[in-house]
């Protein structure tokens, strides 16, 4: 039976087999040709939810991707608490430019949390969005990971040193960063998204052993994901297969894997815990070939790969032939 987009990502989610591999993306992801044909530029996106909602919905429209991620910026929780941003431009993403928070008193959640830009910002987005979309295209949400915000709030340099030096302090702030990440995500939920992204690039196969994530971030992953109510992906950069095991006790629905981990691999590791979503190569999509991006795909989809997606964000400046590649990968192997 034929499906719409919504129907294919959702039965995908769910573990389900749908009448093709969905596309869809959960780090940010537009470029300079969506822009342009929108007429909704960045940085003025990040705080205008009707040309955020245009933007991120022409990622259907133009490169066909089943599930779509209403949010752009990665820092949205921060710049509501007071985090210096540099909103970038229609060539780059925005980053953050302070530590609001250098004690544990200074960590408060604000009353009126939700009514602040850009949070207020992305949930009138995802109002947008249902309206347009409704049930043909998967509307996503995303939020930080709690590793990740108490990085940007408390700096990374001093959290990953108070990992070792003075863990109690740096679960504070995670606990603190938990509280307003579940408070957020459920948020988008009462707007009708279809499912949540956890950007946790904070941690990282490179910032955490297998050991460390288990001792401290492992409670407060699930512990958010319980308090989340509705289906989640979560992503993590890099080749974390040696935490996987730990990755099956949080109650993940589906995990965003990059390309560093091989997809057979990851397949294997996942199988009866949580579905896989990924894991084309961003610097490819960047710098490659559309027959490189092609190629990727099919590999996923021989693998098993349950929802085809770039392993991270991308670059602004991706070329749209490379994007594209992607959809028509999957539609070639499902005519075969």
């Amino acid at each position: 039976m034929k499906m719409n987009s919504r129907e294919r990502f959702l039965a995908a989610l769910r573990g389900k087999k749908p009448d093709r591999t969905p596309l869809a993306y959960i780090a940010a992801m537009t470029n300079q040709e969506l822009q342009r044909t929108t007429g909704c530029f960045m940085p003025d996106v990040h705080l205008d939810a009707e040309k955020l909602a245009t933007l991120c919905g022409a990622s259907h429209e133009l490169f066909g991707f089943d599930g779509v991620t209403f949010i752009l910026n990665y820092f949205n929780e921060p710049a509501a608490l007071g985090c210096g941003m540099n909103w970038g431009g229609p060539q780059e993403l925005p980053v953050y430019t302070s530590h609001p928070w250098r004690h544990v008193d200074e960590a408060v959640i604000p009353g009126d949390l939700l009514d602040r830009p850009p949070i207020s910002t992305y949930l009138e987005a995802i109002r947008f969005a249902k309206k347009r979309y409704g049930d043909k295209v998967a509307v996503l949400g995303k939020v930080m990971g709690p590793l990740s915000m108490a990085q940007v709030m408390h700096g990374l340099e001093n959290v990953m040193l108070g990992l070792i030096d003075d863990p109690d302090l740096i679960r504070q702030f995670l606990d603190i960063c938990t509280d307003i990440l579940i408070r957020c995500a459920n948020a988008q939920f009462d707007e009708g998204i279809d499912a949540l992204a956890i950007g946790e690039g904070g941690a990282g196969a490179n910032m955490l052993s297998p050991q460390m994530y288990g001792d401290i971030l492992l409670d407060f992953h699930r512990k958010m994901i319980a308090g989340i109510q509705g289906p989640t992906v979560m992503h993590t950069c890099g080749d974390i297969t040696p935490r996987l095991e730990s990755l099956r006790q949080i109650g993940l629905h589906c995990f965003n894997f990059d390309w560093a981990i091989a997809p057979r691999l990851m397949k294997e590791k996942s199988v009866g815990s949580f579905v896989i979503m990924g894991n084309v190569n961003t610097t490819d999509l960047l710098t490659g070939s559309p027959e490189v991006i092609k190629t990727q795909v099919i590999e996923d989809l021989e693998a098993g790969v349950d929802i085809i997606s770039p392993g991270c964000a991308i670059s602004p400046l991706c070329p749209s032939a490379n994007i594209r590649a992607m959809s028509e990968a999957i539609h070639t192997w499902k005519d075969k």
